[in-house]
């Protein structure tokens, strides 16, 4: 009785041991578990605090190479603009010097004429004018049953928007200068007929331009009288032609410094696409250095009608049209 008493008691604290082991045991791996746990959760944040490192230090070296990027062309600028402001500088003096020495200098050569006024009772020989015109007549016709030809007719050409005549397929850049306002009077006919680049610079017209006043004069006598009312022609004073407004063969010679018209040519851009391309306006990429002074010395006397490139072409001297006109001329992208 007594053995089996000690032996349920020992069967008692065996099962209560083992139990309490067990316990024991599952406590040390829940620990072990949670330190495995913090273990994990610790490497994935060293993973991307060290992923977060790589790339803030891809940004910083981006922003680094920018700042670098930024600091040379502030250099370049700065630079450009010190050199156009010693051009600048020495233009000035050139010209003060140049002024001094024509102040003290005694005059060799009279006073220039001034220029011929025609006037309405002397506007022009329009017999003489039928004579010259036939230089036209292959292209254009006038008079009572004239029609289009290679060009269009001239009838009632004195009013007329440019590039407005209906049935007549103009050029782009006809249409164009129509579209700004353009409109033939006697002072813009007159200069188109002198060269006919001063107004439209891709115009289809195969013509170099009658070189002498008294023969655009004549023709223009003669295209009066076709016009509605020849005695009063819209926007223009019927008793004058303009004066001869052939430029300067000197300013046309003028070697423009390309790089300084890169330096002018931001104003430009703001309309202007450099790649060439049309969408609007016009390209002037690639222009004619000729061509392009010619345009813009029109602008400057207000016989291209465009106020804005009016107001910009009279801000440019003539050196730095000549600046634009070669930087445009060899850009080519």
């Amino acid at each position: 009785m007594f053995l089996s008493a000690v032996g349920g008691a020992a069967l008692l604290l065996g099962v209560a041991y083992g139990v309490t082991t067990r316990q024991y045991r599952d406590a040390e791996i829940a620990v072990f578990e949670r330190k495995i746990a913090v273990i994990e959760e610790s490497r994935l944040a060293t993973a991307e605090t060290a992923s977060r490192e790589v790339e803030l230090s891809d940004k910083v070296a981006e922003l680094e190479a920018a700042l670098a990027t930024a600091t040379e062309d502030l250099a370049t600028a700065t630079d450009a603009l010190a050199t156009a402001t010693k051009r600048a500088e020495d233009a000035e003096a050139t010209a003060a010097a140049a002024a001094t020495q024509v102040a003290a200098a005694p005059s060799q050569e009279p006073a220039p004429e001034p220029a011929t006024i025609v006037t309405a009772g002397v506007f022009g020989d329009a017999d003489r004018g039928a004579e010259i015109f036939k230089q036209c007549s292959s292209c254009h016709s006038v008079g009572q049953g004239a029609k289009d030809r290679v060009g269009p007719h001239l009838n009632g050409i004195f009013g007329r928007r440019a590039g407005a005549h209906d049935g007549y397929r103009y050029s782009d850049d006809m249409a164009m200068m129509g579209s700004d306002g353009l409109t033939w009077t006697l002072e813009t006919l007159n200069a188109y007929m002198e060269n006919p680049k001063a107004l439209v610079s891709r115009t289809r017209m195969n013509f170099s331009g009658l070189e002498q006043p008294g023969d655009r004069a004549d023709v223009l006598a003669f295209l009066r009288q076709y016009s509605d009312d020849p005695a009063n022609i819209p926007e223009a004073e019927p008793t004058a032609v303009a004066a001869d407004r052939a430029i300067d063969p000197e300013i046309l010679a003028i070697q423009g410094d390309p790089e300084y018209g890169e330096y002018l040519s931001s104003e430009c851009q703001t309309c202007h696409q450099r790649t060439g391309a049309d969408e609007g306006i016009p390209s002037i990429t690639l222009w004619p250095e000729e061509d392009f002074v010619i345009a813009m010395h029109a602008y400057k006397e207000k016989l291209r009608p465009h106020p804005v490139m009016q107001m910009l072409a009279g801000r440019l001297n003539n050196e730095e049209i000549a600046a634009l006109a070669a930087y445009f001329a060899q850009l080519d992208e």
